[in-house]
């Protein structure tokens, strides 16, 4: 696995983020899943002074973090010691990715969520939940089920000639998605959810540390829970499906155009070979 990993990161390593030092602790770890009002929670917890909260699209626009992100689930789930039990994924690890981050939300939260309140032992817990289940799960189909799929098509070929198209495949369509959602969103997406919940509920957490918490809350219960001052503005309300949809639609763009350019510069390059073979001029 690891010579794999090598050879990956040698044809389509992209240059990691600027990690840098911490310069604040972790304060708050928002485990809930995708579509549970994870961007305007990111949006609340910024105008409460949470700045900055990491969320999935810090990861992929751009994808800079994705081969990161691959890494720690690789760490996760197919790395083992001479114990045979999983290593440790610890705060240095995930700081790889979060950088300076003081908050976390979205899928890479819910993914990594007891590792994360492990190695973050201060940070505040915020189970952010969707009571409508059904509404969640058409929400999350209309968005996040892109990277639910991974069809051999022609976004497919593309996705191997162009690094950011390929970690977003590899991390998101082949890696997290499947893993997270054991095999399939479209499959389990609704008990995955339930057992996701029923765990963090499980933890025992002190109530001072974990919050259960939904949008329709708004915003007094959690300023009380962050020990914060109510604010004055109308709560967030971010990220419907059709704007999650152009936002990723407009980087993806940038990204397909540089993939397409590199098959016909690779395409050329092949075909000025296979006809100097031919002609005997190599």
């Amino acid at each position: 696995m690891k010579f794999t990993d090598s050879i990956l990161h040698a044809v389509y390593g992209l240059p990691p983020p600027t990690i840098g030092t911490r310069k604040g602790q972790m304060q708050v770890l928002a485990v809930g899943i995708s579509r549970s009002g994870t961007d305007s929670l990111r949006e609340a917890l910024h105008v409460l002074g949470v700045n900055h909260t990491h969320h999935g699209f810090d990861t992929i626009l751009p994808p800079s973090s994705l081969e990161a992100i691959y890494k720690l689930l690789q760490k996760k789930y197919t790395t083992a010691t001479t114990t045979g039990t999983a290593k440790k994924l610890t705060a240095e690890d995930f700081d790889t990715v979060l950088l300076n981050s003081v908050g976390v939300s979205d899928l890479f939260a819910a993914e990594f969520a007891l590792e994360l309140i492990e190695a973050y032992p201060h940070a505040k817990v915020i189970l952010n939940v969707r009571r409508d289940l059904d509404g969640w799960q058409a929400s999350m189909q209309n968005t996040m089920g892109y990277f639910d799929r991974n069809p051999m098509d022609w976004d497919w070929c593309k996705s191997w000639f162009s690094a950011e198209l390929f970690w977003i495949r590899q991390t998101m369509s082949r890696t997290m998605m499947p893993r997270f959602f054991r095999g399939s969103f479209e499959s389990n997406g609704k008990w995955v959810y339930e057992q996701h919940v029923a765990m963090v509920r499980g933890l025992g957490l002190p109530k001072d540390r974990l919050l259960e918490w939904s949008v329709e809350d708004g915003w007094e219960p959690l300023c009380e829970f962050l020990s914060k001052p109510v604010p004055a503005s109308e709560f967030p309300n971010g990220n419907p499906p059709k704007a999650w949809a152009e936002r990723i639609a407009k980087t993806m763009e940038i990204h397909h155009r540089c993939a397409v350019k590199n098959m016909l510069i690779f395409g050329t390059l092949a075909f000025v070979v296979v006809v100097s073979v031919a002609l005997g001029i190599l």
